[in-house]
């Protein structure tokens, strides 16, 4: 409907209840969607007025982002990417622990249980870690923010799985990587910012750790 040039910046869109008739789905399939859209700043909700399209936000480093994405990825690279990683999703993490809403904790909650259902089948390179942290970003509800990261881990998806299953390969580390999610999401779901901050820091230093051990960096 947006991608088709229906409306234009500054239109009121369809009510909920005229969307999930449009669309043939339920109501709360309706709100996560616009939650989502209007964290990735693609929307604007004004309670008591309606939804309307926002003016799309232009971020010059999605460029960079995208050229990051190669086919094959050396281990001082990863470390790069993942230093990388640290310095956002701590932020990330912060900011989501202030700003989320129940609908974030409970597609972060998805996520988490995802990834740990993966594990515990002996998988080593989910989906569900990519979503995981996805979601973090999504729950800052910065448009700039989160128009920065989301795409910015599509580009990295060829990075992300990489460092998971590297640092995977350390019997270990699933369980550390599991408790590790559980903390983070548990300090974002009682709005501890600080802690949620620290966790983020805490699990992306350690995967840096098993990967250096991994690539003899």
């Amino acid at each position: 409907m947006i991608k088709n040039n229906d409306y234009k910046a500054g239109d009121r869109l369809p009510s909920l209840s005229e969307l999930s008739e449009m669309f043939e789905v339920g109501k709360p399939t309706v709100r996560e969607a616009l939650s989502v859209l209007a964290a990735t700043g693609v929307l604007e909700i004004r309670h008591g007025s309606g939804i309307f399209l926002r003016e799309p936000i232009t971020v010059p480093f999605h460029n960079v982002a995208a050229q990051l994405q190669v086919e094959k990825v050396e281990g001082e690279n990863l470390i790069h990417w993942l230093e990388y990683r640290r310095a956002v999703e701590s932020e990330a993490a912060r900011l989501a622990a202030k700003r989320r809403n129940e609908l974030d904790l409970q597609a972060i909650a998805e996520a988490k249980s995802g990834y740990e259902e993966d594990h515990l089948q002996g998988k080593t390179n989910s989906e569900w870690d990519y979503h995981f942290h996805q979601r973090i970003a999504l729950a800052t509800h910065n448009p700039v923010f989160s128009q920065a990261v989301t795409p910015s881990f599509e580009a990295f998806k060829n990075y992300f799985a990489l460092s998971l299953k590297q640092s995977l390969a350390i019997p270990t580390r699933r369980e550390m990587a599991a408790k590790e999610h559980q903390l983070i999401f548990e300090a974002i779901k009682k709005g501890d910012a600080l802690a949620a901050q620290n966790a983020m820091i805490k699990h992306i230093d350690n995967t840096v750790k098993k990967v250096k051990l991994l690539c003899d960096i």
